[in-house]
């Protein structure tokens, strides 16, 4: 499935033209919506939620969009709170950069799971230091096998859903 439509300059729709479920980055694709895991953990399940279509403001979100996203939503919070105990999911909608660059934005979300006192996944501690403010310029780049347990450990858990 790939009914991704693009706009030139945008930074965001060349990574969704070809983009399949199968992708190994890819937890999550609906008709309208792609969720794909961030290798920056700074949360762990730190993932970007991606409109297939190019709309730049969440003004230009029509019905389906916003009952699709809804969905997505809350299959992927169930997720994360199942695979690694979230207390709280973290939603931003920001696209600051895109305009600080002068090209178009393209509607998207950082989902940022949150966990009072840190985590703990597959022997690798996540701290969550800041709890409950937001880490500003955070980084916690997991290496490829951690990068697939997280991704087995939410996809196992979608597919119940």
């Amino acid at each position: 499935m790939n009914t991704c439509t693009t706009q030139k300059d945008c930074e965001i729709c060349p990574l969704l033209v070809g983009q399949t479920a199968a992708d190994d980055n890819v937890i999550l694709q609906t008709e309208r919506w792609v969720a794909v895991l961030d290798r920056n953990q700074c949360y762990l399940g730190k993932s970007f939620i991606t409109l297939r279509q190019h709309k730049e403001t969440l003004s230009d979100l029509d019905e389906a969009d916003w009952m699709e996203l809804h969905q997505v939503i809350r299959q992927l919070e169930q997720a994360v709170k199942e695979a690694f105990g979230a207390d709280v999911c973290n939603w931003e909608c920001l696209m600051n950069n895109a305009v600080k660059a002068g090209r178009p934005t393209h509607i998207h979300w950082h989902l940022h799971p949150r966990y009072l006192g840190g985590t703990t996944f597959t022997g690798e501690e996540f701290p969550d230091p800041k709890w409950p403010r937001h880490l500003e310029n955070a980084v916690h780049m997991v290496g490829d096998e951690t990068f697939r347990e997280i991704m087995q450990a939410l996809r196992s858990r979608l597919t119940r859903a």
